[in-house]
């Protein structure tokens, strides 16, 4: 039984990939693609804490200097009023992420909004969009209202 879906799945055998197979290479930004996409993909199954994971870490992967929702949110002039220390501000932002990363508490709600802001921030460090991100923004934006 998944006692997170509450209903008996069949189990499937893990037969894994082809052998020999040949190895993965990437570039920074196409595994950060890949994981955005995959992101999206667990959200859609309403797995929000692997969407989370996957977009916390392809939002790490990009360095970029110009604009992108996480420096937007951090550097919120609202937020200075908020919270004494900017540090407070910055570990709010990320506390799902860093639960699912480090640990902590013994339970964590995951909101399917904060899955969402997370891949949000992650597409907003890319250059390039697929049509699957494209899809997700459209869809976050009407969906904002509901949350």
């Amino acid at each position: 039984m998944d006692r997170l879906a509450g209903k008996q799945k069949p189990r499937r055998r893990f037969r894994g990939p082809r052998l020999p197979v040949d190895p993965l290479e990437l570039t920074v930004s196409e595994a950060a693609t890949r994981q955005v996409d995959a992101a999206i993909d667990a959200l859609e199954r309403g797995k929000f804490d692997i969407a989370l994971t996957l977009a916390g870490a392809a939002e790490g992967m990009i360095e970029r200097d110009s604009h992108h929702l996480f420096a937007g949110l951090r550097d919120n002039p609202r937020a200075e009023e908020r919270f004494a220390k900017k540090k407070d501000w910055i570990a709010l932002l990320n506390r799902e992420r860093d639960w699912l990363k480090h640990g902590g508490d013994n339970e964590m709600q995951i909101e399917c909004f904060d899955a969402a802001m997370m891949i949000a921030r992650a597409a907003s460090k890319l250059e390039v969009w697929t049509p699957k991100m494209e899809d997700f923004r459209a869809w976050f934006l009407q969906s904002l209202d509901t949350f």
